[in-house]
């Protein structure tokens, strides 16, 4: 892998709880301890169910959450080192998962569009110009930049959304659900034209959604997060295949198989509710719902482990467990 562009080393958020609670037991560790890194024209998809820590990593790598510890840097560039962030944000974007909320109610879409070339320095005339380019690099048509975003369909919304995300021609585009507000046959144009303009300008993504078949579509190596950690991390194709967490075989497992003689292949449904993760955590944060747990899971929190190929796996028995892959 060429060196990356973007580095994420030992990363943490806790957020603080209300008085009066136990010691140890005043905080939430929504993101624990997370190392990742995502190379230039690199698509990282992260997966993983509500309440993984999904969002609150994406937010820390925008700067829009402070992180309780570790370092994020994009292209060599620290986001703590003020010096440094208006670069910092020139350099990264975001499409967030619904369209409609993300646009001025008030403004045209010119005007939203607009509004950041302004604050960072472009003239009227070199944003028109600016916009009139990206608006064609999206497949959106001129005569709807004058129009409300409550008059645009939520195809076009989001076009605008994406149009917004790349006129600074960033180096990196966050995608938290981007499609999921979206009807199918939208949502798999949204993704061919997310994919077009990737091949075309070089972005990389970090792209987060629940939809397991999305995510292969889109990724060139997945993300699994589960409690605010890692639990799994390789190629695409390797993890689908052969993955070795309980945790992606269990998210496996929940999709709709495509052919017919699938149906009845042994399925790891997930029961239960993720556990707390409110104060000192103790072993494995999957050990109450894997269906493969020892003592040994419980006691202590496992390792994250190298099985070759840049695939990596936290579960002590990772490539020691016999399951079924459908």
């Amino acid at each position: 892998m060429s060196e990356a562009l973007l580095q994420v080393e030992h990363l943490k958020k806790y957020f603080p709880l209300g008085r009066g609670l136990k010691k140890n037991a005043s905080f939430v560790r929504a993101v624990d301890d997370v190392s990742l890194t995502i190379a230039p024209g690199e698509t990282l998809g992260l997966v993983g169910e509500s309440g993984s820590g999904k969002t609150t990593l994406a937010q820390m790598i925008l700067g829009l959450l402070p992180p309780t510890e570790g370092t994020i840097t994009l292209d060599g560039m620290d986001i703590h080192d003020r010096s440094c962030r208006k670069e910092f944000h020139r350099s990264i974007g975001a499409v967030f998962q619904d369209p409609a909320s993300s646009l001025n109610p008030r403004t045209t879409v010119y005007r939203s569009l607009e509004r950041p070339l302004a604050l960072n320095g472009y003239s009227a005339a070199d944003a028109r110009e600016l916009i009139r380019e990206t608006a064609e690099k999206v497949n959106l048509g001129w005569e709807l930049l004058e129009r409300f975003p409550h008059e645009l369909s939520g195809g076009q919304q989001q076009r605008v959304s994406i149009a917004r995300a790349i006129m600074l021609k960033p180096k990196l585009l966050v995608l938290d659900e981007p499609t999921s507000a979206l009807d199918v046959s939208v949502q798999a144009q949204t993704l061919n034209e997310l994919l077009d303009l990737q091949q075309r300008f070089g972005l990389a993504y970090l792209f987060i959604t629940h939809n397991l078949s999305v995510v292969r579509y889109m990724s060139d190596r997945i993300c699994v997060m589960y409690g605010g950690r890692i639990m799994e991390l390789g190629e695409t194709e390797e993890v689908y295949h052969r993955h070795v967490h309980p945790y992606t075989l269990s998210l496996l497992s929940s999709v709709p198989p495509l052919h017919p003689r699938q149906r009845d292949r042994k399925k790891y449904l997930l029961t239960g509710d993720m556990p707390s993760l409110i104060g000192e955590l103790k072993g494995c944060r999957f050990a109450s719902r894997c269906p493969f747990a020892r003592e040994a899971c419980r006691e202590a929190e496992p390792p994250m482990r190298d099985l070759g190929k840049g695939h990596l796996a936290a579960c002590a028995f990772a490539g020691e467990l016999e399951f079924e892959k459908g």
